[in-house]
């Protein structure tokens, strides 16, 4: 999988980034790499790449130890940081700003995570060990790429993942001292809640967890002693969302839409039809996450030798299918589902689409069984 970044020139530099990336092991002398290096620096002397290719090449020059080819990158990245908060990163050309809210710290799309962590990458990665300026650097973007993590520790996506917390883990392993020391977290509200944490060398690595109890409410927090402690604050809530601003069209219904026959009690098909009406001319790779009736399961052999769907995967009451991206030109597909058990008075279901890297981008629509109407 490779996040979207314009040109065909530029997915040829991701997919030899890549390469060397993943193949610490072989030297850089090695006939391939060799070719593969060659390749890279003439794209870096004609200019014009995108950020997210700059991140991977200063990355995949720190590996091959071109320092000068790493540090030149690095200052041209520099001037394409975004710098706010205390915090360093990278962001697409273009963007638009977040809408800033007190109660909301949206979430950084995948490839954004992604490219950052390799720029964290790249000034830590070298040899001898990273300059003191670079360490400094490191900080401010390991804090933001620190923030755009999820309660559970992942991010965006399995890719934007993996990346970040091999970079998070490289800065651990860089700014690690040895210390016998202890913090002391304390937390409380404005009304009678406190409660402490304490973290030393016993349980430094140990996941400490405290619901709060007032919600909305007030809290403060503070830190004493020696060490470093990462606070994460996680709040849940939905809004509806707004279909006008949908970057897809999504269409959902049954076939049969009507009860006009016994059969269709016990099964019936879901026709989905799909296009992208975004600012981009087509979408990332797109997930359609189809949630089951109640009492319905997909007929497995109705999901394959669909041409659109790179990949099915069936998890608890949900179908979810995998395209390598969506355009403007509407795409229609269906399967078959079939009864597991009966239920009475059944709900509509729910249909996502999203865009796997810029997961801000979603449609929603519901769907009903033909019989949905009292008991089936």
């Amino acid at each position: 999988m490779t996040a979207c970044t314009g040109s065909a020139q530029s997915l040829a530099h991701i997919v030899t980034l890549r390469t060397l990336i993943i193949s610490p092991l072989c030297s850089p002398q090695h006939s391939v790499l060799r070719s593969a290096l060659f390749c890279l620096e003439t794209a870096m002397e004609q200019g014009g790449n995108h950020v997210y290719t700059k991140a991977l090449m200063a990355y995949a020059f720190a590996l091959a130890g071109k320092e000068e080819k790493r540090r030149a990158l690095l200052d041209s990245l520099d001037k394409e940081a975004v710098k706010e908060d205390g915090s360093i990163h990278w962001q697409r050309p273009g963007k638009q700003p977040e809408a800033d809210l007190p109660f909301y710290h949206p979430r950084a799309p995948s490839a954004e995570v992604e490219m950052t962590s390799y720029v964290l990458l790249a000034y830590l990665t070298m040899q001898p060990a990273s300059s003191q300026d670079d360490l400094s650097l490191a900080a401010q973007i390991a804090k933001w790429i620190s923030k755009q993590q999820n309660p559970n520790g992942g991010f965006s996506s399995t890719q934007d993942t993996v990346v970040a917390l091999q970079a998070l883990s490289r800065y651990g392993a860089s700014t690690y001292t040895k210390s016998g020391g202890a913090s002391i977290v304390t937390l409380q509200s404005t009304g009678k809640f406190q409660t402490q944490f304490q973290v030393d060398h016993t349980n430094r690595l140990l996941l400490q967890r405290m619901a709060l109890p007032e919600v909305p409410g007030d809290y403060s927090m503070g830190v004493t002693g020696e060490g470093c402690v990462y606070v994460q604050t996680s709040l849940r809530y939905n809004v509806l969302p707004k279909p006008e601003e949908a970057p897809f069209a999504l269409e959902v219904h049954t076939v049969p839409e009507t009860c006009d026959s016994p059969q269709v009690h016990r099964t019936f098909s879901i026709a989905i039809n799909i296009s992208y009406t975004g600012k981009r001319p087509v979408s990332n790779m797109v997930i359609v996450d189809i949630k089951m009736l109640s009492g319905f399961i997909p007929v497995k052999s109705s999901l394959e030798g669909h041409h659109h769907i790179h990949r099915t995967e069936l998890s608890t009451n949900h179908v979810l299918l995998y395209m390598e991206q969506v355009s403007n030109v509407t795409q229609s597909f269906s399967f078959a589902v079939e009864q597991d058990f009966p239920v009475q008075s059944l709900k509509p279901a729910v249909v996502k689409v999203y865009d796997y890297y810029e997961t801000d981008e979603f449609a929603i629509a519901e769907y009903s069984a033909p019989c949905s109407k009292g008991s089936v």
